[in-house]
């Protein structure tokens, strides 16, 4: 199973030059954890809810909130292809440090967003698929 048939394929992305204030409230108003930023369709950074917590103060001052997001996004953005199987996407996250990965096609445009909830809940799914294949095995009791 390729790790796009269950990424997020919606994602909400800005470009760098979008203001703090903008991001911050985007991902208030919509409850999102991150916001990829990109130009031309390809990811150049990330922007977290830990990022803002941590990196919003470091612009000290009246016009932070208008400020780039460019300022405080986070440029080593990991990116993983959109074939890739999830154990790999599981071993990627694991080895970047990473909850959340840009999915890209292989133009390395941006087409969706894998997060490590995203596949707790393909596992606990299929667990539970296990779990009821196994409960009409058995033997009553």
């Amino acid at each position: 199973m390729s790790i796009y048939s269950v990424c997020q394929k919606s994602v909400v992305n800005v470009t760098p030059d979008t203001s703090v204030r903008f991001v911050a409230e985007l991902m208030r108003s919509k409850n999102l954890g991150c916001v990829v930023i990109a130009e031309e369709q390809k990811p150049v950074g990330i922007v977290t809810d830990r990022d803002l917590a941590l990196r919003r103060d470091v612009l000290c001052n009246e016009e932070a909130d208008q400020a780039p997001v460019s300022v405080i996004m986070t440029r080593e953005v990991f990116t993983i292809r959109k074939d890739t199987g999830i154990f790999d996407a599981i071993q990627e996250m694991k080895s970047s440090g990473v909850r959340r990965l840009p999915v890209v096609d292989a133009g390395g445009r941006l087409v969706g967003l894998i997060t490590l909830d995203d596949i707790i809940r393909l596992l606990a799914r299929e667990l539970g698929e296990i779990a009821r294949i196994i409960g009409k095995e058995s033997p009553k009791i």
